[in-house]
């Protein structure tokens, strides 16, 4: 069984006392990739009820093919916005002409991911320094960290074009800020790390879901400013992929291998980072075949294109998942949160799915290839990936790491 769904390997060997912890570590990343599925569907431009498809059927077959007990696949926020880019030049978003091309990026996404694992590309990884890794990961935690400052502070802000404009743009905007929101956010920041430094059982997350849907609605927040989610579609029927002719996939090609790499890329970044914690190994072919995979998944299904999110990685990682049973259990609970939980959801406060989040990536900043005395030529490639990450562009970050680490190993080896 498990040659023809690796994920469920480990499984062999899989102790009952593990189970309580992947339903704990399930339970707490399908709150979180709830409300978050159906903000990135509409970041993509497309229907909330795409989202709520991706964050289930593609996570499903994720947890049978993928490496990382962690890692959690469905809508993200950089995904989202480059297919937004990518295809709103061809077509309006939310058209119908735009789902069905979406929905064919999504497979062509998929397609290449998959050939990429099949011919072992992957592997290409090995001679790439983990400061690259880090470099990335952490430039990206900080991005997702200052994308929740609107929800922490209550107020809106345009999207994330740059760290100084961004950060002139949140100072801008203080005076307006909601104090009953920060209250929460800060309040659920607080309550975080208490768990986490007093209390060995990771459940913070839970609690502060719970807590801040149970003050926002017995005090009536929700009509003092403060944003909930509010009623969540149950309906979660897609358009279904259609066959496209020559010319559409001749459009679709560029923007689709540019997603195809950073969604693997950031995928492997965080499972790979959170993978080095434990010292345990990751496969980067098994992993593009499984991100591949879920990408055709979510195509069939009639959804977007999906990655491994660096934030529900990290809740996950902190939540203490065991295996890739946790996984499937989110995917699980996303189908019945879809139709039981979801009214719960009403009134949970935005500003404590930022919190969790900040929390949540806050671990993947590592700076640990800054430290010169172990090795000067690792630092290079963390700084070029990390600066051009954080202040000019993902996909340029990737790829300038990349270059600058390939060309570090190729200078070494000639000496």
């Amino acid at each position: 069984m498990h040659k023809l769904f690796p994920g469920l390997g480990p499984l062999a060997s899989y102790r009952l006392s593990y189970l309580t912890d992947d339903i704990t570590a399930g339970i707490i990343v399908t709150f979180l990739l709830l409300p978050q599925s159906m903000a990135y569907a509409l970041v993509a431009g497309v229907p909330i009820a795409m989202g709520l498809i991706a964050a289930t059927i593609p996570l499903f077959v994720y947890g049978l093919f993928g490496g990382s007990r962690y890692l959690s696949v469905g809508p993200v926020s950089v995904i989202s916005l480059l297919s937004l880019t990518g295809l709103s030049s061809i077509a309006q978003p939310s058209s119908k002409e735009y789902i069905m091309l979406i929905i064919m990026l999504a497979f062509l996404v998929g397609a290449i991911q998959l050939v990429m694992g099949l011919v072992r590309v992957g592997s290409i990884l090995k001679y790439i320094s983990t400061s690259v890794i880090y470099g990335f990961t952490s430039a990206l935690a900080i991005i997702i960290m200052l994308n929740q400052l609107p929800s922490i502070i209550g107020v809106d802000l345009p999207s994330y074009q740059g760290f100084f404009s961004y950060l002139n743009q949140v100072f801008t905007h203080l005076p307006m800020m909601n104090i009953l929101t920060l209250a929460i956010g800060l309040g659920s920041i607080f309550i975080l790390i208490l768990f986490q430094k007093k209390f060995h059982v990771k459940i913070g997350p839970l609690v502060v879901i719970i807590l801040s849907v149970l003050v926002v609605d017995f005090f009536h927040l929700n009509k003092e400013g403060i944003e909930i989610v509010g009623s969540i579609p149950r309906d979660i029927i897609g358009v279904g992929l259609q066959m496209p002719t020559v010319d559409i996939i001749l459009s679709l090609l560029p923007i689709a291998i540019t997603i195809s790499f950073i969604s693997f890329f950031e995928s492997f970044s965080v499972a790979k980072t959170l993978a080095d914690k434990d010292r345990e190994s990751l496969n980067p072919n098994q992993e593009l075949i499984g991100i591949g995979f879920a990408n055709m998944a979510s195509s069939f299904a009639g959804s977007i294109p999906v990655a491994g999110a660096v934030s529900r990685a990290a809740v996950s990682y902190e939540s203490g998942a065991k295996s890739n049973l946790s996984i499937i259990i989110t995917a699980l609970f996303m189908l019945l949160a879809n139709f039981y939980i979801t009214p719960f959801l009403y009134f949970l406060p935005k500003a404590t799915l930022g919190a969790i989040i900040i929390i949540a990536v806050k671990n993947l900043i590592n700076f640990t290839p800054l430290n010169l005395k172990r090795n000067s030529l690792q630092a290079l490639p963390f700084i070029v990936t990390f600066a051009t990450t954080l202040f000019i562009d993902v996909f340029l970050g990737i790829v300038f790491g990349i270059i600058v680490s390939l060309g570090l190993t190729l200078l070494t080896n000639q000496k």
